[in-house]
């Protein structure tokens, strides 16, 4: 293993329309720290350390203040659209949010008032001395963490692929025969399959009534505990047959099922939704959803087409209690990185069964001199956008690297974590709102069963008004305290007046505060406003 390095930057505080730059740099690699007061002293650093390097966000932050600094015609690592490894020199740099999806406060982070970051300020010898520690305390917190997770789970570029490793580690060690390799056909025949978890807005806009908010114990992770698809080989039969894995039917749905595109009345809209009319419509799901729509009476007029049963079923039974095991055991012994550790790895797992490697490419750099090279028949890659100062080239995985696992696996889990929120619904009254593993309903039905053991329902609070303006998009009054709110806005950074506004029918003219670097948006510091997020935020659903 290489040595583990981590760089920060600090810069001018965030304010709306400007590109915050860099004023210093902190390097840290377990051993020594070293602060750099411009970004080209740094880059002269860093090109001769043979180590790997981490900045926490740096894929859509950091790393695009580096990118004039790349070799043409290197390797870049690209994932979501976030820079996930890309290289200057010898030093290899890497997003430590792609194995630490948290923010870094999470863990640890000190306390500053980043007024003192405006430059003017910044200068003054107190504040400089504060500054500098502040950047040397973050760069300590991140390689601790970074050092921890290396060690506990190995080198690897993305915490799914982590999860992985440590499946078939203790699948080895409890004797569980490995997963079959599948391969592009087989995930275009069970993709359709596979869907996100379930947010939908029952009721829309202000709306004052006591009601209440609850979340699962580990939603994903509890339905790994059954037996899901394990294998490549698989029957299909004509019409229903019992304990299916899949189902193709055309019934009405009350809301039973998830369902992709345009409906067939034109009014569901694009994406996914779960329908609840008088329209027949054709659906692929699971069997645990089938079951669960059968058992609440929610779908009629059924007509399976096809039932899909796979030969061989596996449960993550052992994977998920060590998990879960540890993560209580690290709650209880206060070892917050423990904690961060076992839920991190807990959840990670089940995504990446159905990942697709088509979606996955090579990238390099190029200079945008050379870019009419990339649309020559004897190019090996194409055009792919820009990268800062650089055109991107990018080609398909080489066949080696290509690797499907079981999206049939990722469907069912998925599908039975739907499943149990479904039935959790129908049992209760009053639902408002619901996002994958919660719900606000304004009374709690039988298959809400409160616990601490896995998979079942912690209350969350008491709310006595709701302003609802679209999935992600709410703010809960607190019923004891009016002046305590759960809220959502993702995507946005919207306050609590314009939450109510937008819930009430009204829009927010949106402009983030932060810049958001990608491979779509780069640093522009002759038109800032290209790096900042701009929209109009209106309410998106209406009362279903």
């Amino acid at each position: 293993m290489r040595r583990i390095a981590v760089i920060d930057a600090e810069t001018d505080p965030f304010r709306k329309g400007r590109i915050p730059l860099p004023f210093a740099w902190g390097f840290y690699d377990g051993k020594r720290y070293k602060q750099f007061a411009t970004t080209a002293a740094l880059v002269r650093f860093l090109k001769r350390q043979n180590c790997i390097c981490y900045a926490h966000n740096g894929g859509k932050f950091d790393f695009h203040y580096l990118l004039g600094a790349l070799a043409p015609y290197d390797d870049v690592m690209i994932i979501n659209g976030r820079i996930a490894k890309m290289y200057l020199g010898l030093c290899e740099l890497r997003d430590s949010i792609c194995i630490l999806p948290v923010a870094l406060a999470a863990y640890k982070k000190d306390e500053i008032d980043y007024g003192i970051f405006e430059a003017g300020e910044r200068e003054k010898a107190g504040n400089r001395r504060r500054i500098a520690a502040y950047l040397e305390s973050d760069c300590r917190y991140l390689h601790q963490m970074v050092m921890a997770f290396i060690g506990r789970f190995g080198d690897s570029l993305t915490v799914a692929g982590a999860a992985m490793k440590q499946w078939q580690k203790i699948s080895k060690r409890e004797e569980i025969a490995p997963a079959d390799q599948t391969d592009r056909a087989f995930y275009e025949e069970f993709a359709p399959y596979y869907y996100g978890g379930r947010v939908e807005c029952l009721r829309s806009g202000i709306i004052d009534v006591d009601f209440s908010v609850y979340d699962i114990n580990s939603s994903y992770a509890f339905a790994m505990l059954s037996a899901h698809p394990y294998c490549a080989n698989f029957e299909r039969i004509e019409g229903y047959a019992r304990n299916a894995d899949f189902y193709k039917l055309r019934c009405i749905s009350r809301g039973a099922f998830p369902y992709r595109g345009l409906g067939a009345d034109g009014g569901m809209g694009p994406g996914l939704s779960f329908p609840r009319d008088n329209v027949v419509r054709e659906y692929l799901v699971t069997g645990w959803e089938y079951d669960a729509a059968i058992d609440t009476n929610t779908i009629r007029r059924v007509e399976v087409l096809e039932s899909v049963r796979f030969t061989r079923r596996q449960s993550f039974t052992h994977y998920v209690l060590q998990f879960f095991e540890e993560r209580r055991a690290a709650k209880a012994a206060d070892d917050t990185l423990g904690e961060i550790f076992a839920k991190l790895m807990g959840n990670s797992l089940y995504g990446k069964w159905a990942a697709n490697p088509d979606n996955y490419r090579n990238y390099i750099t190029v200079p945008p001199a050379k870019a009419h090279l990339l649309a020559s028949p004897k190019s090996a890659f194409e055009f792919a956008g820009e990268l800062g100062p650089w055109v991107l080239g990018a080609k398909a995985l080489d066949p080696a690297a290509t690797r499907y696992y079981n999206v049939a696996t990722g469907a069912s889990i998925a599908g039975l974590a739907r499943a149990n929120l479904w039935r959790a619904m129908c049992s209760c009254e009053g639902v408002l709102y619901v996002d994958t593993d919660s719900i606000a309903c304004e009374r709690r039905g039988r298959a809400v069963r409160l616990g601490s053991e896995l998979g079942a329902w912690k209350h969350e609070g008491d709310f006595d008004r709701a302003g609802i303006g679209g999935k992600k998009l709410y703010i809960f009054r607190g019923a004891d305290n009016p002046r305590t709110y759960k809220v959502a806005s993702k995507g946005v950074r919207l306050t609590n007046a314009e939450l109510w506004r937008v819930a009430a029918g009204g829009m927010v003219e949106y402009i983030a505060e932060a810049p958001s670097f990608s491979v779509h948006r780069a640093i522009d510091l002759a038109n800032p406003a290209k790096s900042f997020v701009r929209r109009n935020v209106v309410m998106t659903t209406g009362e279903i």
